[in-house]
């Protein structure tokens, strides 16, 4: 991982405003030949505002189901369910979740505004994947409440 800094600007109430931003990046590129695999399909990624850590005191709740999951970093596992917490509104904050997968196992991961979540405990653990949403995610999409079907999930290597 690396951290890269860059100066955000946004216009607020008329005013432009210039905010520092500093953001851990997994580095990781697509796996062109599909060797780690993923889930070839999923459910929404839904999106609800809650109290939290975020922007005004809230957070974002995300949750989405997948299946069809081929792995090797998964080995034995079909679908599981990820839901996490991301501070609403925060450019520079990590967001935490989690995958509860059939088999019973659990997968703790970190999320980044870039879209990528590293898994940090659990199946696939040190593995970034993305999810492979009907739109593209965006910094600004990833920290607001709206909800976006999933296509699939991409192990990266």
């Amino acid at each position: 991982m690396f951290a890269r800094s860059a100066l955000v600007s946004a216009v607020c109430c008329g005013a432009a405003l210039s905010l520092p931003l500093t953001l851990s990046l997994p580095l990781a590129a697509a796996d062109p030949g599909g060797a780690l695999g993923g889930c070839r399909h999923g459910g929404v990624l839904t999106g609800a505002l809650i109290p939290g850590t975020g922007s005004v005191g809230q957070s974002v709740h995300r949750e989405a189901d997948v299946w069809a999951c081929s792995s090797p970093l998964l080995s034995g596992i079909e679908s599981g369910h990820f839901t996490a917490e991301l501070p609403f509104n925060a450019l520079d904050s990590p967001s935490l979740g989690r995958f509860d997968w059939t088999d019973g196992s659990v997968s703790q991961v970190i999320g980044q505004p870039n879209g990528l979540w590293t898994i940090v405990d659990g199946p696939g653990n040190g593995h970034t994947f993305r999810f492979d949403l009907a739109q593209e995610m965006n910094v600004w999409w990833y920290h607001w409440h709206n909800s976006m079907p999933v296509k699939s999930v991409s192990f990266l290597a």
